[in-house]
């Protein structure tokens, strides 16, 4: 599940650079992003592994299995917590096709743009993980070259149940140097 949110998160900055007709119109430059995800539904878990999460569980004293129960909720809040990074992008990241990998199409996924104008990209993501399926789409809009905000709607699909996380994302322009903040092209 860590490795998607992590996915997830990278997705949003490179999508501002979508390559269609018209390029989202924000300004290259250091960039301030926030991010919260929630999800719904849980990774599956074979009847094996689950039989034998449930023995673990009936061996452990109340108190360690009040410690673990907590120790799950408190994962399960920092996940919806703000995450904030900074993001560096340039006018050459811009000119370059939306890729989920810092910058880099790893191949996992197709993209196909359902809306690109100067001021809302729309794309469609649909990945293959090793056995893991997910499909979503992106949502962005700019309604200034200095702020964006949007949102992303995946599902994971699993034959155990569908996980399903929504992130909102945003972000905000803090001027034209990068300082020492690598862009998604020199990573």
């Amino acid at each position: 599940m860590r490795n998607y949110r992590t996915l997830l998160t990278i997705a949003f900055v490179p999508l501002i650079a979508t390559a269609a007709t018209d390029h989202i119109n924000i300004k290259p430059g250091l960039w301030e992003v926030t991010s919260t995800s929630n999800s719904k539904g849980t990774p599956p878990v074979s009847s094996e592994q689950k039989a034998e999460m449930d023995k673990r569980m009936a061996q452990m004293s109340p108190e360690m299995r009040a410690r673990i129960e907590a120790a799950q909720k408190n994962s399960q809040a920092k996940q919806a917590q703000p995450h904030v990074r900074k993001s560096c992008i340039t006018k050459e990241d811009l000119d370059k096709p939306f890729a989920l990998a810092e910058g880099k199409d790893d191949g996992n996924c197709t993209r196909t743009v359902l809306k690109s104008t100067s001021t809302v990209q729309e794309v469609r993501v649909d990945c293959t993980l090793g056995a893991r399926k997910s499909t979503g789409t992106i949502h962005i809009e700019a309604p200034t070259p200095l702020a964006w905000s949007g949102t992303m709607d995946i599902t994971v699909l699993n034959t155990g149940g569908d996980i399903k996380i929504r992130t909102n994302v945003s972000g905000k322009w803090l001027g034209p140097d990068c300082g020492d903040v690598k862009s998604h092209s020199q990573k």
